[in-house]
């Protein structure tokens, strides 16, 4: 097994003792259950869904920030590193883990939700749904790599409050927008939201998905570059 591997396998294994794990799973699966136990016309249920996995993705980069902090802090970070694992991998195998969990909690609601709402695009287009799913997972990845960047540079409570801030003042951002513009960072969360009267579902969400992604890749440079001037 390689060395992220291993550190990916330690942080699965952190996460499941502490119980963060479950923390990450249950907030999306409630998402995607609000959907299914409370009936509703598809406008309601989708922005709901929309909302519940906003409020997930909030949860998944407090468990990543407060995660690699307390990883410093204890010194387990350090023990590792020392034993010849990069900082790089093991920046990497902790956001292998974290996004994993949290994909696999995307996946979960999408199904419920999907159960529960089937095809509300217009037109009855039945890939509108899972390819809104698609830009959630890739913002809710980028969300999981800005708690590691906070993580990486604060202590527990400051980094927790800092990601979230920062994903609040986001998802603000992106909520007050006049139309679920692709480029804007939480996208994919609106137009999830705005699903039954939004045009051109598909393409909007593959370019949500990338430019989640892209932001993915820039949180995860800084954090790489935080973790090489934070003490362990």
């Amino acid at each position: 097994m390689s060395q992220a591997g291993t550190v990916a396998w330690l942080a699965l294994r952190e996460l499941w003792m502490s119980f963060r794990l479950l923390v990450v799973l249950i907030a999306h699966v409630v998402a995607g259950a609000v959907v299914g136990l409370l009936p509703a016309f598809a406008r309601d249920s989708v922005a709901r869904l929309a909302i519940g996995l906003g409020l997930a993705t909030l949860v998944t980069a407090a468990v990543a920030a407060w995660s690699m902090a307390d990883e410093r802090l204890t010194g387990r970070a350090g023990w590792l590193i020392t034993r010849t694992v990069p900082r790089g991998t093991y920046l990497a195998g902790w956001f292998v883990a974290l996004a994993l969990v949290a994909i696999v909690g995307v996946i979960a609601a999408g199904v419920l939700g999907w159960l529960a709402i089937g095809s509300a695009a217009p037109g009855g287009d039945r890939l509108a749904l899972p390819a809104a799913m698609v830009g959630v997972a890739a913002s809710t990845a980028a969300a999981a790599a800005l708690g590691l960047l906070c993580g990486s540079l604060l202590r527990p409570r400051a980094a927790a409050a800092a990601a979230v801030a920062a994903c609040g003042v986001v998802g603000a951002l992106a909520w007050l927008a006049a139309a679920p513009e692709p480029w804007v960072p939480g996208a994919a969360h609106l137009l999830l939201a705005r699903l039954v009267d939004a045009d051109a579902v598909i393409p909007n969400a593959l370019r949500a998905a990338g430019i989640g992604l892209a932001l993915t890749s820039a949180l995860l440079i800084t954090a790489r570059a935080a973790l090489d001037r934070s003490d362990l």
